[in-house]
């Protein structure tokens, strides 16, 4: 005797968890619903088992295989065209050699614990030659329902009624068990269906018919609702011999191998996938079943839920009641509410809600802070760009994959000219090599050659830009959350890559349009010698020997592959450098920040005195963002800094970015220079400094750049320019003289979507468009109450800042609140007039 398990079904209810996979593969406490069954069978001794196939079949084929890992003979069918529930299986019995055979037909989509042997006694003892098991259930509009006689033999037959027809309770499971000589009434050609049109047929005919009422789990995953169920019910013990994988940690808490998880703080029951992490400071509820290979971060709440393998639940995230699918990144905050459900590769964004019953289907993407009250089905909103604030960023293997950077890293090279040169380099962080590694095999194929620089900070690979070895530069490092990723992209001249530049490659991205290079064309891998020699040598061109030999400072690399460079600098600079963190082996992928800032600023802060140095300092992991302590133990705040910086150093030409206080162009006119503004953000600073030929330009967050030596921030320039500047008169003596802050700027913050960003800068140009003093650059700058006002869009969220800094004395919030009511009339289509 065979088994045939019905597998060619899409699952349409079930959508959008079906949309890219086949419905019996859709997992019931992380093993797909079909494996269920196929132990099952091999539990009541089938272990000759026929599939037959439809929709998407090699996903099915792929998994099981010939079966031989689950100790059964798997062979499969599969239909070109629909041939209906009996022509599948009658086509099974003509494909497989099955003709002459009694056959158990079961579904791959339920999940049930029936007793077939109960099944195949009831059956012989019944001379039946075809019985059907049969399940009361509570709702039986959406199965066929089925009267018996005493005997158990069928009377009578009703596929899926309506309220008004429902005459019984008992439906038909579709598990059958039939004869030879049934299957023989099954055409070989055309659609047949067994409950439409063979058992009707059987019933005029008065065949021996019967019914086998199960008191045994049985429940169809035909809709999301049933899915939910059926896992609260495995883990509630409810379906009998079915046990999640995974250690049985405590009675109903199963976790697999290699998670990382605080097991104490479970509440059963749950069920924990394999390679999956769960911070420590997340909380996951009962009746949670989680996949494999699932991230779920600090903060981040979990409850009743279903999550698919290779999703990541950003800190702060709120699930409750939902079911997500695979590959997916919940985003920091965002909130999923109940009996929501999301398909596979879609991105929620940070701070976004998707409402209680909302459908997301795949591959969508919800913007940042969205309110999302209706199902996404068709309407698909992609990545609206590629790079955010001129750089490529993400969760490393959740939306910046080694298939992503293959992509992008041909995209770039595609525009590029053939032959071109690109220098690389990475940190040490285990994301960062593999990223790296993918960007480099792409574009060696797009015909470009490289220059591997291997661990380096982003200085060197600048600074090797600069020197004309290379058309263009790639640093990859990891973000300031260690599963993030960022890819930065340096122009011939070391500058951040220009918005036109990006648009090239993204629209290369996007049509995946790649150049593709053959034989001798292929790029070559090139590993150069003495460039950190030659970055060290170029800083001591710039560099006043003088002021900074015979120093001693107190550094904190905090890890960064900047210290790799460390000891040759301060020794070429004469600088007795107390260096706290900072020698990291390149050789040891992975080795990165392993102490907290607010740790390091202290311990810095606490040996500064003690040796007499001029100032600490720690360097963040990337080595451009540099915070101070000054020769008294004390920290410096960042903006504090850059006006300390401007006192004492006095450039001639400073570039800030638009949205900064003026108090620094004043006091760079005070000593003076001039200061040029600049668009917002690090790369528009950067690139507007070196055009300016400025002395100095910064954000006030710890960044600064000196164009003399780079075009960009780099810890060694700075840490080298505020020694020249502190040797002689001491940075706790200038810090004196501004207050604790500098600056009386505010933010205040918008929720804006997309769709209205274009019309509100539209009414801001005609409403202040023709003030001559208005400044359009970037957003709309007026001058306003002895101070300023700065309205503007973010480029990458949907949201809209409106910055404040009134003459002095002057409240701030109060000259902001103005012209928030503006912009938000503007957002809500009324524009309202500021007093």
């Amino acid at each position: 005797m065979k088994a045939v398990i019905m597998a060619g079904g899409q699952g349409t209810r079930l959508r959008p968890l079906t949309s890219d996979q086949p419905k019996p593969m859709i997992p019931i406490a992380n093993l797909p619903c079909m494996e269920h069954i196929v132990g099952l069978l091999k539990r009541h001794g089938f272990t000759d088992i026929a599939v037959t196939l439809q929709f998407m079949p090699e996903e099915i084929r792929d998994y099981f295989g010939d079966g031989s890992d689950w100790g059964v003979n798997i062979g499969y069918s599969v239909e070109d065209a629909p041939a209906g529930t009996a022509g599948s299986v009658k086509m099974a019995e003509k494909q497989l050699g099955l003709e002459g055979e009694r056959l158990l037909i079961i579904s791959g989509d339920a999940l049930t614990d029936a007793d077939l042997t109960r099944l195949l006694r009831f059956h012989e003892e019944k001379g039946s030659e075809a019985t059907m098991v049969l399940k009361s259930v509570e709702n039986p509009l959406d199965f066929g329902i089925v009267i018996l006689e005493e005997d158990g033999r069928v009377s009578r037959f009703l596929e899926k009624p309506a309220w008004g027809q429902v005459f019984s309770d008992t439906v038909n499971t579709g598990i059958y068990l039939l004869e030879p000589s049934v299957m023989d009434e099954i055409p070989e050609e055309g659609e047949y269906d067994f409950s439409k049109e063979l058992f009707p047929k059987l019933l005029e005919a008065g065949r021996p018919m019967y019914g086998y009422v199960t008191e045994d789990y049985w429940e169809d995953i035909g809709t999301l609702e049933q899915f939910a169920s059926a896992q609260r019910d495995v883990l509630d013990g409810k379906v009998r011999d079915v046990r999640p994988p995974g250690t049985r940690l405590r009675e109903n808490i199963f976790v697999g191998r290699r998670a990382q998880v605080a097991d104490e703080k479970l509440e059963g029951p749950v069920v924990i996938g394999e390679n999956t992490r769960i911070d420590p400071a997340a909380t996951i509820g009962p009746y949670c079943v989680i996949a494999d290979n699932v991230v779920v971060s600090a903060g981040a709440s979990v409850e009743r839920s279903v999550i698919a393998d290779g999703t990541y639940i950003g800190d702060g995230a709120e699930l409750k009641d939902t079911l997500v699918g695979r590959n997916s990144y919940v985003q920091a905050r965002a909130r999923i509410l109940e009996r929501s459900a999301l398909g596979d590769d879609v991105i929620v964004g940070e701070g976004a809600t998707i409402a209680p019953e909302v459908k997301v289907y795949p591959h969508k993407t919800i913007e940042a802070g969205a309110n999302v009250t209706h199902s996404l089905i068709y309407e698909t909103m992609g990545l609206r760009t590629v790079f955010k604030g001129g750089v490529v960023t993400g969760k490393f293997n959740v939306n910046l994959t080694p298939e992503f950077v293959t992509r992008l890293a041909s995209s770039f090279g595609t525009t590029l000219d053939p032959g071109a040169v690109v220098t690389l380099g990475r940190d040490a962080s285990r994301s960062a090599q593999v990223a790296k590694r993918a960007m480099t095999a792409a574009l060696l194929g797009t015909g470009i050659n490289i220059r591997d620089l291997r661990a380096a900070h982003a200085g060197v690979v600048r600074h090797d830009v600069l020197s004309g070895r290379s058309s263009a530069g790639v640093h990859v490092r990891a973000g300031a959350d260690p599963d993030d990723v960022e890819i930065l992209f340096f122009s011939s001249d070391a500058t951040p890559m220009t918005e036109g530049d990006q648009r090239d490659v993204e629209k290369a991205f996007v049509r995946e349009e790649y150049r593709r290079a053959y034989g001798e064309d292929i790029g070559e891998l090139i590993y150069p010698g003495r460039v950190v020699e030659q970055f060290v040598e170029r800083l001591e061109r710039v560099v006043d020997r003088d002021k900074t030999a015979g120093a001693t400072i107190v550094v904190d690399f905090y890890g960064g592959v900047a210290g790799l460079v460390a000891s040759r600098v301060f020794s070429r600079l004469g600088i007795g450098a107390v260096v706290m963190e900072g020698f990291t082996n390149a050789n040891v992928v992975g080795s990165g920040p392993g102490v907290d800032l607010e740790e390091s600023i202290e311990r810095v802060a606490r040996i500064v005195p003690t040796v007499g140095a001029v100032f600490g300092a720690v360097v963040g992991p990337e080595a451009e963002q540099v915070r101070f302590v000054d020769d008294e133990g004390r920290l410096v705040p960042s903006d504090v800094m850059l006006a300390c910086l401007i006192r004492t150093t006095r450039p001639r030409r400073s570039v800030f970015p638009i949205n900064l206080s003026s108090g620094y162009r004043k006091l760079a006119e005070e000593g003076g220079g001039t200061v040029e503004i600049s668009r917002t953000g690090i790369g528009n600073v950067a690139i507007k400094a070196a055009e300016a030929r400025a002395d100095l330009a910064s954000l006030a967050d710890g960044r600064y750049i000196f164009p003399s030596f780079l075009p960009a921030p780099d810890c060694f320039m700075t840490l080298a320019r505020a020694l020249e500047a502190f040797r002689a008169e001491p940075l706790s003596a200038v810090r004196q003289n501004f207050d604790d802050s500098f600056g009386n700027v505010v933010r205040e913050r918008l929720e804006c979507p997309w769709t209205a960003k274009g019309r509100v800068m539209r009414g801001l140009a005609e409403r202040f468009g023709g003030d001559p003093d208005a400044i359009l650059t970037e957003g709309v700058r007026l001058n306003a109450d002895g101070g300023w006002v700065l309205m503007l869009p973010d480029p990458d969220n949907p949201v809209f800042y409106v910055y404040a800094e009134p003459g002095d004395g002057a409240d701030p919030r109060a000259l902001a609140g103005e012209y928030v009511e503006l912009v938000r009339s503007l957002i809500e289509d009324g524009p309202a007039e500021p007093s």
